[in-house]
């Protein structure tokens, strides 16, 4: 913070199907990626199977996340990456640096 002060920071992870929670727990990890591997891990401990589609938003995009939902859960993740978008646009797709 501005002022030097600390405080905790939380993040909250909810595993919803047809706008029903199902699962929910806290962790202090700040970013998405580092808590979508042991949310997965909880889901499958407590109710004994995961889905076979692991949907989830662009923050939770990473080569870590898409390699542990094939090899370890042996699931298909629909994960955007962060950049998806600006990837599909033309200037990004002519600009020689980014081949």
């Amino acid at each position: 913070m501005k002022n030097g002060q600390l405080k905790p920071g939380y993040n909250l992870q909810i595993a919803t199907n047809s706008q029903f929670v199902l699962s929910y727990d806290l962790f202090q990890n700040p970013t998405d990626t580092r808590t979508l591997i042991p949310f997965l891990t909880m889901i499958q401990n407590t109710f004994g199977y995961l889905p076979e589609y692991i949907v989830a938003d662009a923050g939770y995009g990473s080569e870590q996340n898409y390699m542990a939902i094939i090899d370890d859960f042996n699931k298909t993740p629909l994960i955007t990456y962060g950049m998806f978008i600006k990837d599909k646009t033309r200037k990004f797709k002519s600009d020689i640096f980014n081949t």
